[in-house]
């Protein structure tokens, strides 16, 4: 059989080498447009969450059975149509949550200790006890976390780590020994350093405006790891032109994948290019939870890490 893959070269090994004795796989991207309009005996396709999965795409699918998603989000998947045409969606939900977490703590600990900016003044002095200038402390604060899912308990167990008091909000309570707030603006308010690693879609687009960037404060630092549109991104730059809080650091940015010049600018932001399940390990790990999904479908028609 033919499958069809969104995500681009090269896909993990540990998927090639699941589907090589049962599946052809091809790349959209080097399909030509008489082949895209060939597509009738495709019944499974491989994406990831940055690809927008709407009706238009879905069209040139007649046959279209399941899509295996390499990653967590599906918040860009046209989810209603998928339902509306009885489409397996599944996804990766615990492969990449380590990593994405480990590098949220990068992010954190970068962030709150200046850490690029040390590396830029020992370079530039090439001495120690040479003036660089008193940081923060993260050991003992206290850590908001937004959205608990997978990922986002890997955050706090990191902070139980670093002796931090923890405080989370999500749709519903969690059966866990942290503090529940009720909306993220009273979290931030909370929180010496927030978090946010919630799903994107309409109910949180700019979740996180001038309110609650406000609440969290001068003293405050922001870290997303989430979805870029979490973040009003103007709002942002206000309020670190202003110092209204201490400094932000951003994975993941609003208009992927082109990231506002503007936010080159400042001292008191980290950015970094969307790297966050950037791994060898987490890489392989979706592989193997896609190539688990893809042949449970086959087998049963449905699959474990099933979204509809």
């Amino acid at each position: 059989m033919r499958i069809v893959s969104f995500f681009k070269k090269p896909l993990p090994d540990s998927l090639l080498n699941g589907l090589k004795d049962i599946a052809e796989i091809q790349y959209w991207q080097d399909l030509s447009e008489e082949e895209r309009s060939e597509l009738d005996d495709v019944e499974i396709v491989i994406s990831n969450p940055p690809v927008s999965m709407q009706q238009e795409l879905l069209s040139s699918f007649p046959n279209l059975k399941m899509i295996a998603s390499l990653g967590v989000g599906f918040d860009k998947f046209d989810l209603e149509e998928m339902k509306r045409r009885k489409i397996v969606l599944t996804n990766a939900p615990t492969a990449t949550s380590d990593d994405v977490a480990d590098f949220a703590w990068a992010l954190l600990t970068a962030l709150a200790r200046q850490t690029p900016q040390a590396l830029t003044h020992a370079r530039e002095k090439l001495l120690t006890f040479s003036g660089f200038p008193l940081t923060t402390r993260i050991s003992g604060k206290r850590l908001g976390v937004a959205g608990l899912g997978h990922i986002g308990r890997e955050i706090a167990r990191r902070g139980e780590g670093f002796k931090m008091q923890i405080g989370y909000t999500n749709l519903s309570a969690c059966d866990v020994p942290y503090q529940r707030f009720e909306n993220l603006k009273e979290l931030a308010a909370w929180s010496d350093f927030l978090v946010l690693a919630m799903p994107g879609g309409a109910s949180t687009h700019h979740i996180a405006n001038r309110e609650v960037l406000e609440a969290l404060g001068p003293q405050g630092f922001l870290i997303n790891i989430g979805r870029g549109e979490l973040v009003d991104t103007d709002q942002l730059i206000e309020a670190l032109e202003k110092k209204n809080i201490a400094g932000a650091a951003l994975d993941v940015f609003e208009g992927e994948p082109a990231i506002d010049q503007r936010l080159a600018q400042f001292d008191n932001l980290l950015i970094t290019p969307h790297i966050a399940s950037g791994t060898f390990e987490a890489r392989e790990s979706t592989g193997l939870q896609a190539l688990e999904n893809i042949q449970a479908f086959l087998a049963t028609g449905t699959a474990p890490n099933r979204v509809i």
